[in-house]
């Protein structure tokens, strides 16, 4: 047989048939020219590069040949995918609306008329008053503060024993009325003295029982020194000795007698007494108005100038290391008027001609509130009270908003604007609408905020 001068360099079983295609369908023509030299090229706009590894055990080291492929083909038409980005938009853009029904809201801002009139005029008012008229009320609240400072001055003290006490009357039902420095004794024969006059109120029948009347003051014992620092104790009225009314009319500690002294002792100099004493006093005045600004119920209205404040002495007492505590007690006074009853009170003065439940005045708590000078006020006994109100009220007109909403719902903002405009209180109106592209209001009510912008 003849040998093949190229057969030792072209590839065992490597022909144009075992060329891997892409997938797609290609139509192929391939020209192969006569071989006029030793090695066989075939060009070919792809190159493949063959290599197989050299035999095990071969020390010959080889390069496999390049075979080249030259081949023409027409390129195949890509197909057009706009229908499927077209396709793609459309299914989005139906989602979007879909979805954008679901969260559809919308927010009305709405502004009434509003008149601003000029308020300096003097008004009365009745405690605790069930009728129309203007009433008020008294809120009370009570605390204390202490703060421990250094002894530095020593002197002699003599400090005198306190402590509360009930004096009982049951003698009669007549009250019984005692001076200051009324004697009591205890059956050891300590002296006490009320801190002010008193009543004590008569005996009353309850449930069939008789039921002393009694009153609570404050006792000071007659001495200074240690001795009258005593626990609870029975005391007898020592000016009724021989008098009926000395063995029913007497008293009974509340608390212990407390603060008796008598020698030489540390105190606090009256400078840093004095500088304490206002630093207390500030404190508490602050946590009182806060205190009691909470508890003022939210249909009533507490002006700064209704307050006032009781202080009571700063009580020292000894405290570690030598140290001196400083004690002082405060009750806060608060007087407070129903907002509706006062909104008509103001209204009667400024603009009789308006209904007064036509509109309202929403800015009472700018006014200035002030008692009148020469009308003297006790806020645990007075019955009436006379005060002035200064400053600018806001006069606003008021509409049905529940009303107004459900009429709006499911609307158009043309329509909607056109049922608004029938509110001859309404001044201004704004709609929003989300999303943007949505052009009428959601019927759910629960998805349409109404605001009041002039309401508070």
């Amino acid at each position: 047989m003849k040998k093949n001068i190229v057969q030792d360099v072209i590839p065992p079983k490597r022909s144009i048939r075992d060329i891997e295609l892409p997938s797609r369908s290609r139509r192929l023509q391939v020209e192969v020219e006569p071989p006029d030299t030793d090695i066989l090229e075939i060009e070919s706009t792809d190159y493949i590069e063959d290599k197989k590894p050299p035999k095990k055990g071969s020390s010959r080291k080889m390069s496999a040949p390049t075979t080249q492929f030259t081949y023409d083909y027409d390129k195949p038409k890509h197909s057009s995918r706009k229908g499927l980005y077209t396709a793609i938009f459309l299914f989005v853009l139906a989602a979007l609306f879909g979805i954008s029904a679901l969260f559809k809201s919308a927010e009305i801002r709405v502004t009434p008329r509003l008149e601003t009139k000029f308020l300096d005029e003097t008004f009365t008012a009745k405690r605790d008053a069930m009728s129309v008229n203007l009433s008020f009320q008294i809120v009370t609240n009570t605390k204390d503060i202490e703060k421990t400072v250094e002894a530095t001055a020593l002197q002699k003290v003599e400090k005198k024993a306190q402590g509360k006490v009930v004096i009982y009357n049951n003698y009669s039902t007549k009250p019984q009325r005692l001076d200051i420095d009324t004697r009591l004794e205890t059956k050891e024969g300590l002296i006490f003295k009320t801190a002010n006059a008193l009543v004590v109120p008569g005996n009353y029948t309850k449930d069939g029982k008789t039921v002393a009347g009694s009153v609570e003051v404050t006792a000071i014992a007659a001495a200074p020194g240690d001795k009258f620092n005593v626990g609870l104790k029975d005391f007898t009225i020592f000016g009724f000795k021989g008098d009926p009314r000395y063995t029913k009319i007497y008293a009974r500690s509340k608390t212990s007698m407390l603060g008796g002294f008598s020698g030489m002792q540390k105190v606090v100099t009256l400078e840093v007494l004095n500088e304490v004493d206002k630093e207390l006093e500030e404190s508490l005045r602050n946590l009182l108005a806060k205190d009691i600004t909470s508890q003022i119920p939210e249909n009533f209205i507490l002006y700064e100038g209704g307050l006032s404040h009781n202080f009571e002495p700063t009580v020292e007492s000894n405290g570690p290391s030598g140290n001196v505590i400083l004690k002082k007690k405060a009750t806060t006074y608060a007087i407070i008027f129903d907002k509706a009853t006062l909104s008509r009170a103001i209204l009667a003065k400024i603009s009789p001609d308006i209904t007064d439940s036509a509109v309202k005045i929403n800015n009472l708590g700018t006014l200035l509130f002030s008692y009148k000078p020469e009308a003297a006020f006790d806020q645990k006994t007075s019955t009436t009270v006379s005060f002035t109100l200064t400053g600018k009220p806001n006069i606003v007109w008021i509409f049905d908003e529940n009303k107004l909403k459900s009429e709006l719902l499911g609307l158009s903002k043309k329509n909607a604007r056109e049922i608004i405009a029938k509110y001859d209180v309404i001044k201004e109106a704004m709609i929003k609408i989300w999303p943007f592209w949505i052009q009428t209001l959601p019927n759910n009510s629960k998805k349409v905020k109404l605001i009041n912008t002039l309401a508070q």
